[in-house]
């Protein structure tokens, strides 16, 4: 009889032993496999926003499955109003989808001088000449004679001014407007750890055209990003000629 009820305890305490091994054994797959597998794509590469408007950086990274937060507005001499001067975390860095990256916009620059008549000239390099003459004119300044020079920016591009940027000068003091006159070649940009629509953004500011697009498959690099193009940076084509890329996407 004793015996009995002794094998009787052993069997169940083996049992419920087994029972419980197995429920963790089922907990860890349902819960830390999944997880451990699916790391990866988790992981991204975030994306370079600055000097991009915000409505365009809230595209780019919405593609990357990341937010996007104003934290900040300044006064930037150089950087158009409304655009981003900075971000965080950088661009390059590798963030979980979901993370948030912060960045700072533009207020555009502080022209006038307070308690003077005098105002400060703004930077209207690389705008369009009519974009310019509406921008001088919002701050009491004048625009003179317009000049053309041979130049790699788009025609009627502002590549200079007389007087420059940053010198003082009253209203009735008209600003000389040197402007692009167009042709000529153009630098290849990186567009290597680029996303596709960043890339042919880029491409667009520099008088380009996207080209062909292959796709190939490497764990080496994020996926959807650039990681080869042709021409290759720096080198000098036409405007409006087309470059190809190369972009790594995640295996079907």
């Amino acid at each position: 009889m004793y015996y009995q009820q002794s094998s009787a305890k052993v069997f169940w305490i083996a049992f419920l032993t087994s029972l419980i091994v197995s429920s963790l054994v089922a907990f860890t797959f349902v819960y830390f496999v999944p997880q451990v597998l699916s790391g990866k794509s988790k992981m991204v590469e975030i994306p370079d926003v600055e000097n991009l408007e915000l409505h365009k950086a809230e595209m780019i990274m919405d593609e990357k499955g990341l937010k996007i937060i104003t934290e900040d507005e300044k006064f930037h001499p150089t950087t158009k109003k409304g655009r981003v001067i900075y971000q965080k975390p950088t661009a390059g860095e590798i963030a979980e989808r979901g993370s948030t990256v912060r960045v700072v916009l533009s207020k555009g620059s502080e022209e006038r001088v307070e308690g003077g008549e005098e105002i400060v000239v703004p930077s209207v390099v690389g705008f369009d000449i009519n974009q310019a003459k509406v921008y001088l004119s919002e701050r009491g300044l004048s625009v003179g004679v317009v000049e053309r020079q041979e130049s790699e920016e788009a025609k009627d591009v502002v590549i200079k001014t007389v007087p420059e940027p940053g010198q003082k000068v009253t209203e009735a003091v008209p600003i000389k407007l040197i402007v692009s006159s167009g042709g000529g070649k153009v630098s290849v940009p990186n567009l290597r750890g680029k996303s596709e629509y960043r890339a042919r953004l880029l491409l667009e500011e520099s008088g380009l055209e996207l080209g062909s697009k292959n796709y190939t498959t490497s764990g080496e690099h994020a996926f959807d990003i650039v990681i080869s193009q042709s021409p290759q940076p720096g080198v000098m084509i036409e405007r409006g000629s087309k470059v190809d890329i190369t972009i790594n996407r995640e295996g079907r």
